[in-house]
């Protein structure tokens, strides 16, 4: 839990990181100093990891900077990503829930820094009513995305996965007036979010570039046919 040397977030500024994140916000002003008083500050580099699976559950992270996922292994050494946690979102959160260890693995992709804040500080965080509310909704929305995972990977098609991670990650304003999609930076994690391997992603890939489906421009994936995608990704409609 000790920073590796960048140049430290000041007060005001993780304070106000707190103040907007999806664990702490609307909480009250003085729950918000306490924990930017207490945090450690960390940074990581690309695929540093934050913890490991089974390790027991110290802490509790908020992204400042960067990206965190969060990664179950199989009995066969392969990876699947079942999470994600950009910029004012919390990873390991069920450190909050007593009696097990950390179900995932969690590794930064990219420059990423966070802030822990560790075991001990957690009563005063649990004498607050609201910040309880926070917690359980933060947990649903994860079981939901879980839900969400499971049917994907288990009942639909590698065209019908990648067709809808790409319609649900289009970022109008990385090339507009273009249709982009926000992709992880290589191939790999692609294939662990998607419960597949690289080579079988990149054929997919190639052949929806052949046919014009989607495109390259200036480091953007770009997609050229929405409609085409929306097919796929709903094959029964």
């Amino acid at each position: 839990m000790h920073s590796k040397g960048a140049v430290m977030l000041d007060f005001s500024l993780r304070q106000n990181l707190l103040a907007r994140s999806d664990l702490f916000r609307g909480l009250p002003d003085t729950l918000i100093r306490y924990v930017a008083t207490h945090a450690v500050e960390r940074t990581l580099n690309d695929r540093d990891v934050l913890y490991l699976q089974s390790e027991a559950l110290d802490f509790i992270a908020l992204v400042a900077e960067g990206q965190v996922y969060s990664v179950i292994h199989g009995p066969d050494g392969r990876e699947q990503i079942v999470g994600s946690a950009g910029v004012g979102q919390v990873v390991g959160e069920s450190a909050l829930i007593e009696g097990h260890a950390r179900e995932t693995s969690a590794f930064a992709c990219g420059p990423t820094r966070v802030l822990l804040l560790g075991r001990r500080h957690f009563p005063m965080l649990f004498a607050e009513p609201l910040f309880w509310q926070r917690v359980v909704m933060l947990l649903m929305a994860r079981l939901l995305k879980v839900i969400e995972l499971l049917e994907l990977v288990c009942l639909h098609r590698l065209e019908s996965r990648l067709a809808r991670f790409l319609l649900a990650n289009i970022d109008d304003f990385q090339l507009a007036p273009v249709t982009c999609a926000a992709v992880p930076r290589n191939q790999g994690i692609l294939a662990a979010m998607l419960n597949t391997s690289r080579p079988k992603l990149n054929v997919q890939l190639q052949h929806w570039r052949r046919s014009g489906v989607i495109s390259c421009q200036s480091g953007h994936l770009v997609i050229n046919d929405v409609e085409h995608l929306r097919r796929k990704a709903c094959p029964l409609s």
